[in-house]
C-alpha cells in the first residue's frame, strides 16, 4: 500500500526568510552586520600590506630576471599568485555581507600546450588588474580605513573610560599630585574638554555601523573594476546562459512530442482503429446475429473505455486536472498514492502554495517521470519525495533505496529533465552510484517565470528511463 506523508500540509506556502538585503542601510541591519564588517576590516590592514610586500617582491624579482628566459615564467607566475590572492579578498567581501562581486571565466583553453598556459596570464589584462589591486591599490585603501578605524574606536575608548575614571575619582584636575597652579588654569578648562569627549564618543558609537558599512563598501566598490568581471564579460555570459537555456527548452519540447505521439500511436490510436473494426463487424451481422453483433458491441465498448482511459494516464503526464485545480501539493499527493511504489511525500509547500503554472507544471512533470523511472528500473523498495520553495527556488528531490546505477541518455528521460528544468534557467543533479541509493535534485526559479494565474498550456514530461 502506498503512503503519502505530507510534511506541514496545511502550513502555508513557504517563503524565503524576511530579512535585510545585503545592500540595506536601514540602522538596525548595519548593527547586524557590524562583527561581520569588524572580521572583514580588522584584518584588512595587515593584509593588505602583506599581500602588497610579497608581490611587490615577486614582480621586482620576476623583473631583475627578465633578462634570463625564466623571468617571464617568474612574472607570469607572479601574476598567477596576483589572480588567487584577488580572489581571496573576493571571498573576504563576500563573508563580510557585500554584494557578491562575479569573477572573471580564468578557464584556460584546453587545447593550449603547457608554455602557453604558463604565459596566458601576461596576455590577460585582468592578471595585471589583480596585480595592481594587490600591490598598489588595496594597501591605500587599507591604511584609510586603518586609520578611520583607529580615530573611531580611540573616541569611542575615550567616551567609555573618561566617565569610569571620573566614577573612581581618577580625574587628573582633581588627583593630589596635580600642582595647584595647573588645577586653577585648567579647571575650566578640563570639564569642558571632558564633556566634549564624551559626546564625540557618544556620536562615534552611534556612527559606527555607518562607518563600518562605509568602509566595507569602500572595498568593494573599488575591488569591483579590478576584480570583477567586465560588464561585456558578464552580458556574454548572459547571452550564452540564455542560448543554453533556449535550447534546453527547444530538445526538451521535441522530446516531449515526440512522446506523445509514439504514447498515443502505441495506445489510444491502435484501440479505436480496433473500435472501427468492432463497430464495422456489428454493423454487418446486426439483421443476421443480433447475439453476436450485443457481443460485438460490448466488445466495442470496451475498447472505446480502455481508450479513454488510456488518454487520460497520456494527459495526465502533462496537465493533470488536480495539478490546475488544487495545486501542486494536491497533484504530488495523487501521485504519491498512485505509485506502484510506497512514496512517502515530504513538503513545505502547504495545499495553498501560490507558485506560476510553468513552475508547477515543471515541478510535477519532475516528480512523475523520476517516481516512474525508480518504479520501472530501480527494483526499490522505497521512495521518498521531497518539494521545498526557498531562496526563490523551487526544488524538487527525488531519492529512492534501489540498486542505482542511473546514467543520462541523451534522447531520454533524465536528459529529458535536465533540458527541461535548464529551460526555466534550473538545475539538475544525479548521484546513482551502482549499487544505490539514487537521488536526483532538480532546482527550478521561481520568481520570474511566467505568471500564477496564467492560462495553463499542454507541456509533456521527457520520456522515462534511466
Amino acid at each position: 500500500m502506498t503512503t503519502a506523508s505530507p510534511v506541514s500540509a496545511s502550513a502555508p506556502a513557504s517563503a524565503p526568510p524576511a530579512t535585510a538585503p545585503t545592500d540595506s542601510w536601514s540602522y538596525g541591519a548595519l548593527w547586524r552586520r557590524v562583527p561581520r564588517a569588524l572580521g572583514y576590516l580588522a584584518p584588512t590592514f595587515i593584509i593588505a600590506i602583506a599581500v602588497s610586500a610579497l608581490l611587490n617582491t615577486f614582480i621586482s624579482g620576476a623583473v631583475s630576471l627578465l633578462v634570463f628566459v625564466v623571468g617571464i615564467f617568474a612574472l607570469s607566475l607572479t601574476l598567477l599568485i596576483a589572480r588567487y590572492l584577488g580572489a581571496f579578498e573576493v571571498a573576504r567581501l563576500r563573508l563580510s555581507g557585500e554584494a557578491p562581486i562575479a569573477q572573471p571565466d580564468w578557464r584556460p583553453d584546453p587545447t593550449m600546450v603547457w608554455w602557453k598556459r604558463w604565459l596566458r596570464p601576461l596576455a590577460n589584462g585582468r592578471y595585471w588588474l589583480s596585480l595592481l589591486h594587490g600591490a598598489i591599490i588595496a594597501p591605500i585603501i587599507a591604511t584609510v580605513s586603518f586609520v578611520v578605524l583607529v580615530l573611531w574606536f580611540t573616541l569611542i575608548a575615550v567616551a567609555i573610560g573618561l566617565p569610569i575614571r571620573a566614577l573612581v575619582g581618577d580625574v587628573p584636575w582633581l588627583r593630589a599630585d596635580v600642582p595647584p597652579t595647573a588645577v586653577r588654569i585648567l579647571g575650566d578648562t578640563l570639564p569642558v574638554l571632558f564633556a566634549l569627549a564624551v559626546v564625540l564618543g557618544v556620536i562615534a558609537l552611534l556612527t559606527l555601523p555607518y562607518v563600518l558599512r562605509g568602509l566595507t563598501w569602500l572595498h568593494a566598490a573599488i575591488a569591483r573594476p579590478f576584480l570583477g568581471r567586465f560588464t561585456n564579460e558578464q552580458l556574454e555570459q548572459q547571452v550564452s546562459s540564455l542560448f543554453t537555456s533556449r535550447q534546453a527548452a527547444v530538445a526538451a519540447e521535441g522530446s516531449a512530442l515526440r512522446r506523445i505521439e509514439r504514447d498515443i500511436h502505441d495506445g489510444p490510436q491502435q484501440r479505436l482503429i480496433r473500435l472501427q473494426m468492432d463497430l464495422a463487424a456489428a454493423e454487418r451481422r446486426l439483421a443476421d446475429d443480433p447475439e453476436a453483433a450485443a457481443g460485438l458491441i460490448q466488445d466495442a465498448r470496451r475498447q472505446a473505455q480502455d481508450a479513454l482511459d488510456e488518454l487520460r494516464n497520456v494527459s495526465r503526464g502533462f496537465a493533470p486536472p488536480l495539478l490546475l485545480d488544487r495545486g501542486l501539493f494536491a497533484a504530488l499527493e495523487s501521485l504519491a498514492t498512485r505509485s506502484s511504489i510506497p512514496v512517502t511525500l515530504e513538503s513545505e509547500l502547504g495545499a495553498t502554495a501560490n507558485l506560476p503554472d510553468e513552475v508547477a507544471r515543471t515541478a510535477y512533470f519532475v516528480a512523475s517521470e523520476l517516481i516512474a523511472n525508480a518504479a520501472k528500473h530501480s527494483q526499490a523498495s522505497a521512495i521518498t519525495l521531497s518539494v521545498t520553495n526557498a531562496d526563490g527556488q523551487l526544488t524538487i528531490a527525488v531519492s529512492d533505496d534501489g540498486v542505482g546505477g542511473a546514467a543520462e541518455k541523451a534522447g531520454h528521460g533524465l536528459a529529458g529533465l535536465r533540458d527541461r528544468a535548464a529551460g526555466l534557467g534550473g538545475t539538475f543533479a544525479l548521484v546513482s552510484p551502482e549499487g544505490g541509493p539514487t537521488r536526483v535534485v532538480v532546482t527550478v526559479p521561481v520568481a520570474g517565470v511566467g505568471s500564477a494565474s496564467a492560462a495553463p498550456e499542454a507541456a509533456p514530461a521527457a520520456e522515462p528511463g534511466a
